[in-house]
């Protein structure tokens, strides 16, 4: 009797299998109505019932048994139907004639049909619903890599008229053998009869497991230059029914992912790719399993617990395991230090968790990082949040020794103390004690600590910039294994190394309190299955727990629909030009800021390539720009001059992105023409300001020069005789002031350049300069300048630039001090500079002008925000000035109200402090 209840179940699993698929994806019905326009909603109300194609025998796409439609694309579009509520009815017939039939109009869509220049001449197609690459065909004793170049005496198997055949006549050395279909070559390899052949393999895999060839594999990817198209499946109608497209398109956006990949596993089985090369496969053949250590007490990154691998590397070895069968056979060690000298003596040949680094190149082979782990800072609850490290200084900070953290922090902050411990435990029971101030350590460590009862009581306090890169390394003896081990990291996806170590920063610790659940749960089971009456009572149990997974389920594709909605909304409305580009810098889509910005139209943009809507003189460094986008994965905030309709030039600040994906890229353009010609009108308000203290500093050197040529001239008219002396006199005054001349001439010029080039530059003489050029205007309005300017530094930048922002600063002190009457107070700017260590120099401008409101005081950099009349002030010199300084010369610019005494009087002011660095890196 219970075999019979079985057998039925088996036969059941298919149904189920799609009935829950259908039930995954149907929640979201009416949902997708959300998305639709009222014309598309019209069109499914008024249709109700589609006509779509059906082939016989295009396994595993499209093929019908005893009148019923199956295959990969029959699911797919069943469940696009009911997402959208509209009926299917399918016509089938062979290809040719459901093509006649949808030229005729007999027919209202066909399906995996790939398309081609002639077919858009009439039909509208979709987005492409699955994407697949050619491979070659082999049997299993076959272990080399095939290349139809080094083909000599082996038979290929080819299909009149198929893709293929265009590929492998390219090679007249290959010796073609013609088959109908599919199945013929694979029963003509299987049988010897042929040695290869090639095809998609997702369909290859199908036909493999379906006809049970246990001597047939997928081999390797066809990689020569003729198979440059990959296929393609799409939907298509005639071009008039293109809004059933348009609608089918927003329902595939919709379907979650999970639910696609259960389809293609379904169809067409868990594929692995044939990642070793021959030598590879040897190796790993000869060798049983490779020797490997991890570092003891880091969790959740690893741990050793009764000769198992716990923490994040155990996931990662189990996703090796998965794709390429790769086994470890786990060395034991009880420090950091031991593991490392077993690595060094050869006794373990792999660490998985080792810095990315120059010293550990050259002590071992490393593989490229696979994680990238931000540094943290543990403190206790009630200490506030840093941003810098700088703000720890005369702190003590615990470290876990032997880590490469502890050398760049006494490098580059050795204000810090730094007190190493053996373990993280040491170093949190430290900060608790009060004994240091916090305790450096990677973030998903930092969660895992503080998720425990014992330190719940703190918190982070603070971020690195820079995250820890981990790679594995290899010892140098094992070049061979490198290779195997950089390709078995390829295959585990980016995404799923980070889910990884979310799981375990995020959830792990509760999963822990489940054991004890789980184990009743387990034996409630056993106990049923033993007593048999209580199957209702299973069935009842997993039903509500199917319930609860979809509802699991559909609250995720929730999440999914609103951050995609979010996403859309913000790049379709978003004030700023946003776009999608591919790696040859095509327009893939782009938003209506964008085209106004420019000035195109939809279908104007798509004809271009970002390079061509580029100003000439801004192509030239075009490619190194995109160069370090993919290596860094971004590059932000470079300013280019873009050419719009009619030649409008329009000055915009970029932003590019590498998208998810890998095969795209994000831009986003702010038009900043408006804001560089309102720089430009200050630029000249302040020229035209130094040209009137230019004209008041000439008229005491004008009057000396002309006194001297007066006293010459009247001695000469009276005959007066004139001492050799007095000529000199004359002489060296007139010299004297024309060269005073000539410099205010110089300042000026300096100041007005156009110079963007950065190179090695003095801040010192930067700022010696500004209070130069400002001088005049300063003491007009009977303002003392007291200078402390003695520590320098020479740092990257343009002397131009930094000089106008410090003009900027000293002329707003000035402004300000001009409200202040001179009998109530004397009016000083005070100026100096410090060395903060041997890479900071920290500029001061202090006033005694009575402060900035505190309600006002941090919207002063904000561009336009001006308290001065508009005839004054344009409110974009102290914007300026933070743009500059932040942007430009990657320093740090901020303000704050200061009371001090000078000269036994107590005053107070605004003090501007501007901290920059020879290394750029204060950002």
């Amino acid at each position: 009797m219970h075999w019979r209840v079985m057998k039925k179940f088996f036969y059941l699993i298919p149904f189920l299998f799609l009935i829950n698929l259908y039930a995954e994806d149907n929640k979201l019905i009416g949902e997708i109505n959300s998305y639709l326009t009222k014309e598309e909603i019209a069109y499914i109300n008024d249709k109700k019932v589609i006509k779509v194609s059906n082939e016989f025998d295009y396994e595993p796409m499209d093929f019908s048994v005893d009148g019923i439609a199956l295959g990969y694309s029959i699911d797919l579009l069943n469940i696009l139907a009911k997402k959208i509520g509209i009926e299917v009815e399918y016509v089938t017939k062979p290809w040719t004639e459901l093509l006649d039939d949808l030229y005729a109009g007999k027919i209202d869509l066909i399906h995996t049909i790939y398309k081609s220049n002639k077919r858009e001449e009439t039909l509208y197609f979709s987005t492409p619903y699955l994407i697949s690459e050619n491979y070659y065909i082999t049997r299993k004793d076959n272990r080399k890599n095939v290349k139809l170049a080094s083909l000599k005496n082996e038979k290929f198997g080819v299909s009149k008229g198929w893709h293929e055949e265009n590929i492998v006549n390219q090679y007249p050395n290959v010796k073609k053998i013609y088959y109908e279909n599919l199945k013929s070559k694979l029963e003509a390899l299987s049988m010897g009869k042929i040695d290869i052949f090639m095809n998609d393999r997702n369909i290859a895999n199908y036909y493999i497991k379906k006809y049970g060839y246990t001597n047939i594999k997928v081999a390797n990817q066809v990689n020569e230059s003729e198979n440059e198209e990959l296929d393609k499946y799409y939907f298509a109608t005639l071009k008039e029914q293109s809004i059933l497209i348009s609608i089918l398109n927003k329902a595939y956006m919709n379907v979650s992912i999970d639910l696609l990949n259960k389809l293609q596993d379904r169809w067409f089985g868990k594929i692995r790719n044939q990642v070793f090369n021959l030598s590879e496969q040897e190796y790993l053949d000869k060798k049983a399993k490779i020797r490997m250590c991890v570092f003891p007490k880091s969790m959740p990154v690893s741990d050793v617990n009764k000769e198992n691998v716990e923490g994040i590397i155990s996931d990662i070895l189990k996703e090796l395991y998965e794709n390429v069968q790769l086994e470890f056979e786990l060395i034991q060690t009880d420090s950091f230090k031991t593991t490392f000298d077993y690595l060094k003596e050869g006794k373990c040949e792999v660490l998985p968790t080792v810095e990315y680094s120059k010293k550990n190149r050259d002590k071992y082979n490393l593989t490229s990082p696979y994680l990238n782990l931000p540094y943290v800072a543990i403190g206790k609850s009630d200490k506030a949040f840093f941003s810098d490290l700088l703000e720890l200084k005369d702190k003590t900070i615990s470290v876990v020794s032997y880590t490469s953290l502890i050398k760049a922090l006494k490098e580059q902050y050795p204000s810090i103390k730094i007190r190493t411990v053996n373990s993280v435990e040491e170093g949190l029971d430290l900060v608790k004690s009060g004994e240091v101030y916090a305790h450096l350590t990677l973030y998903p460590i930092a969660r895992y600590y503080k998720a425990k009862s014992s330190y719940s009581s703190l918190k982070i306090i603070g971020r690195l910039i820079e995250p820890l890169k981990l790679s594995i390394a290899v010892i140098k003896s094992e070049p061979i294994l490198l290779g195997i081990i950089q390709k078995s990291i390829d295959t585990i996806p980016k995404s799923k190394i980070d889910n990884i170590v979310n799981n375990w920063t995020e959830v792990k610790i509760q999963k822990v309190q489940d054991y004890s659940l789980l184990l009743k749960i387990l034996i409630v089971i056993f106990v049923l299955i033993l007593l048999g009456v209580w199957r209702y009572k299973i069935l009842k149990e997993t039903n509500e727990e199917i319930t609860s997974i979809n509802d699991e389920l559909h609250k995720s594709q929730s999440e999914l629909i609103k951050q995609k909605e979010e996403f859309e909304a913000i790049f379709r409305y978003s004030k700023d030009g946003i776009a999608i580009l591919d790696f040859e810098l095509r327009f893939i889509d782009f938003n209506s800021s964008y085209l106004k910005m420019l000035g195109y139209s939809p279908e104007e943009i798509k004809r271009k390539k970002f390079i061509e809507i580029l100003s000439l003189e801004e192509k030239e460094n075009i490619e190194m720009i995109f160069k370090e986008v993919l290596e860094n994965g971004y590059i932000d905030n470079f300013e280019k001059v873009c050419l719009g309709k009619d030649g409008k030039r329009v000055s915009t600040n970029i932003t590019i992105t590498l998208m998810p994906d890998k095969s795209r890229l994000l831009l986003t353009a702010k038009d900043m023409t408006s804001t560089k010609l309102l720089e430009s009108q200050s630029k000249l308000a302040s020229m035209g300001e130094m040209i009137g203290n230019i004209a008041h500093q000439w008229r005491q050197p004008l009057s000396v020069i002309t006194t001297s040529a007066s006293g010459l001239s009247l001695k000469a008219e009276m005959l007066d005789s004139i001492k050799s002396d007095e000529v000199i006199m004359f002489s060296n005054q007139i010299i004297e002031q024309a060269q005073y001349l000539s410099k205010t001439i110089d300042d000026f010029r300096n100041f007005i350049r156009e110079d963007l080039n950065y190179s090695e530059i003095s801040v010192k003489e930067a700022l010696l300069n500004a209070i130069a050029i400002a001088r005049v205007a300063i003491k007009s309005n009977y303002i003392t300048v007291v200078e402390d300017i003695q520590d320098d530094l020479t740092i990257i930048g343009n002397k131009n630039e930094l000089g106008q922002a410090f003009i900027n600063i000293i002329n707003n002190a000035k402004d300000k001090l001009k409200e202040i009457s001179e009998k109530e107070q004397k009016r000083y700017i005070f100026i100096s500079t410090k060395s903060v260590d041997k890479n900071t120099l920290e500029v001061k401008i202090l006033d005694n002008g009575r402060g900035i409101e505190e309600k006002i005081i941090n919207r002063i950099f904000e561009p336009y925000f001006t308290t001065k009349h508009q005839s004054i002030g344009t409110g974009l010199g102290l914007s300026m000035s933070d743009k500059i300084i932040r942007e430009r010369h990657k320093g740090l610019i901020h303000v704050y109200n200061e009371e001090f005494e000078y000269h036994k009087k107590k005053y107070k002011g605004a003090a501007f402090i501007i901290s920059l660095s020879k290394n750029n890196i204060l950002q």
